[in-house]
Parts: C-alpha cells; structure tokens; sequence
C-alpha cells in the first residue's frame, strides 16, 4: 500500500496554465484524507512553492531546489543538503570565465554576481522557459516586475558572500538556446560532486551531488518508516530522474521527455488532462 506521494511541480501538477487543476486537487486531498502523506517535489525555492499551496489551501510536506531542502507542512526545514563552499569557488570561476548568467538559491533569499542588466535577461529567458512563446520583448516586460528579479539580492564580494553563514542550495541558469545549455552542461559536469539536472531544454540546475529528489526522498522516507515500495512518484523531467530510480513505484507524465518515461514504471495522462489524479487514484484504488 502506497504511504507517501511525491509530485512533480512544473509540467506534472501544474497544467499550462501554471494552475493545480480540480481533479489534481481533489485527488491529493482524497489520498490525504486516507492517511497516505503527500509531497510536492520541484526544483523551485520554497518562495515560489508557497503562493500555490496558500492559494489552493494544500498542505503539504515539500522537496525543494531539487532536493536541497525537505520541508513540513508548517515550512520549517526538516533536512537540507548544500553546495560545499569550496565547490561553489568551482562553480563561480566557471560562470565567471564562461560569461554564465545565473541565479543562486540561498537560506536567505535569492543572489547573483550579474550585473542588474544582465541579471534582467536571465530572468527574460526564465519567463520564456516558463511560458513558450513569449517573445523576448514581452519576457523582459514580465522579468522586470518578477519576484526573482525584483528580490534579487547581489554580490559585489565573493570571498566575503563565502565567508558569511549563508547556505547554497542549488544555482539555476536560463539560456536562450539548447546549444548553449549543452555546451554549459558539458563544462560543468567536469567539476566532481555535483548533480547537474534540468527541468527545462534551455535551463541548467547545479546541486550538491547528494541533493537530488530521489535521495533526500529515500532519506526522509527511511525516517518516517516507509519502505521504497511505498512511494509513488510522479513527474515529467530530468530533474526528477533520480526519483525514478530510487522508487519502484513511478509515473511519468504523457508529456513528460522521453528519458523520463524510459525509466518509469507506469504513464499517466498529461498535466492538462489531470494526469496527476489519474495516477493517484490507480494507486488509491489499488489497480497498479
């Protein structure tokens, strides 16, 4: 019997429209209401996840930044895994010397060591991941009054941002083609300890090795008593990947890239079809 749900956020519980479908709602709630534990696990901050579960009134335990951090209902950080500092010395050098616009995900909000124009075109390229087909125009319309440019917080002194007692989740980059992610990728997999993912084509995410969905799920599920075989994973991308190894138990989205739905063990429907109701309720009425 399944115990613990993890879903997927962006192209798995959210549809298009970025909104948590009806059916997707009723059916968490239904698991929920039948003891089983539901999870939502995405590579977003825990700022971005919030403003959805307040406005659909979900709560809920949390994967956050890829597995950075997991979360209580309540939001208070139950385990969280960082960037070593020395690795984030790697990392900086090569977005320095690669000229790599990117965000960083902190305990304490949101960094970059972009200036303020450069930073304003990767949150473009970010509102353009997020929204196909969105000119670049209307994106940097959008990115100017965007919470992840509008709270950007920047560093004018590394070695001082370094030394301070600030925690290093995951760093995060938008490009606005798929050779450049490749090309990026490529470079950064050269430094050993990290787990390079994406949730986008065109977008890059840099976590701690040991920061992946699947293994700090494992790791909290251990403590809760969960055996592997009761967890039922959901999502659509590569930054869910890891889940789908650590769990027998997995769906991947109709819509879901085609790496994903190689290693899952069942397809649901779309995430504008509900396809994560439509998971939950084979699990809930025991037809897988």
């Amino acid at each position: 019997m399944i115990k613990l749900i993890a879903s997927d956020m962006d192209g798995t519980l959210l549809n298009s429209d970025h909104k948590i479908s009806k059916e997707n709602l009723e059916a968490i709630k239904k698991a929920q209401e039948m003891g089983v534990h539901f999870a939502i696990a995405t590579g977003r901050i825990y700022s971005d996840v919030e403003p959805f579960l307040k406005e659909y009134g979900i709560k809920c335990e949390c994967v956050v930044m890829n597995g950075a951090e997991y979360r209580d209902e309540d939001g208070n950080v139950l385990e969280s895994i960082d960037i070593d500092k020395n690795k984030a010395v790697e990392i900086f050098d090569m977005i320095e010397s690669n000229e790599v616009s990117a965000e960083i995900y902190t305990n304490k909000g949101l960094y970059t060591i972009d200036t303020k124009e450069k930073a304003l075109i990767q949150i473009a390229y970010r509102v353009q991941a997020f929204n196909p087909g969105t000119s670049f125009e209307e994106a940097i319309i959008i990115a100017k009054q965007h919470s992840h440019f509008t709270g950007l917080n920047y560093i004018t002194d590394i070695k001082k941002f370094l030394n301070s007692d600030i925690k290093i989740g995951k760093f995060v980059a938008f490009y606005n083609n798929e050779e450049t992610t490749i090309e990026v990728k490529n470079k950064l997999e050269s430094v050993k300890g990290l787990a390079i993912s994406s949730t986008f084509t065109k977008n890059i995410e840099i976590n701690n090795v040991n920061a992946q969905k699947g293994l700090i799920l494992a790791k909290v599920a251990q403590k809760m008593g969960i055996e592997k075989d009761e967890v039922m994973v959901i999502g659509d991308s590569f930054n869910d990947y890891s889940m789908f190894t650590e769990f027998p138990v997995s769906f991947a989205m109709e819509n879901a890239m085609p790496e994903i739905k190689k290693v899952a063990k069942h397809i649901t429907d779309t995430n504008d079809n509900a396809g994560v109701a439509k998971a939950i309720y084979k699990v809930l009425n025991l037809e897988i």
